[in-house]
């Protein structure tokens, strides 16, 4: 088994990064890793992902949901071959921090027989797309927390003068 993991603090709540991360249809516009997510967050569902690292051709595969409890974790799996050949886990998880905020917790797990072939290469690849991916999350979930912010304190401050 192999495991690699990447986490970010993000100044936003919960359901706002949960917003984000479910709504597939926008990773094109955002997301620097996961190019696309084709399919409904839904338990049980069928995911055609789109994943690019840099430098190379994006590459598509099927996998399926296999877990969603909102707004803290998604995850998803996809087989290749045969389970016990090669099989990978992604996780997204979500956990609230005291001070406020989150964080984001982006883990892939391989397993099978192959999972010890996966070279250095690639695995420092796919943490370097992670990387990239959880500070694109932060960034937008950031910024639309702003932007929420400074709605919310323009309808005070009307109500508070009016």
């Amino acid at each position: 088994m192999l495991q690699l993991h990447s986490s970010v603090d993000i100044d936003a709540s919960a359901s706002l990064v949960w917003a984000i991360l479910t709504d597939f249809a926008s990773y094109k516009r955002w997301n620097p890793f996961i190019r696309a997510i084709l399919g409904k967050p839904s338990n049980g569902n069928r995911l055609r992902l789109t994943v690019q690292q840099q430098g190379q051709a994006p590459q598509s595969t099927t996998s399926t949901l296999t877990y969603l409890r909102e707004p803290r974790e998604l995850r998803w799996r996809q087989t290749r071959l045969v389970p016990f050949l090669f099989a990978t886990e992604h996780r997204f998880r979500i956990e609230s921090l005291p001070a406020g905020g989150v964080r984001f917790h982006l883990t892939e797990q391989v397993d099978g027989l192959f999972a010890s072939l996966l070279g250095r290469a690639r695995k420092r690849a796919t943490e370097e797309g992670f990387h990239l991916m959880n500070h694109a999350l932060k960034a937008r979930a950031e910024r639309l927390a702003a932007r929420f912010a400074s709605v919310d304190d323009a309808a005070s401050e009307s109500a508070a003068t009016g």
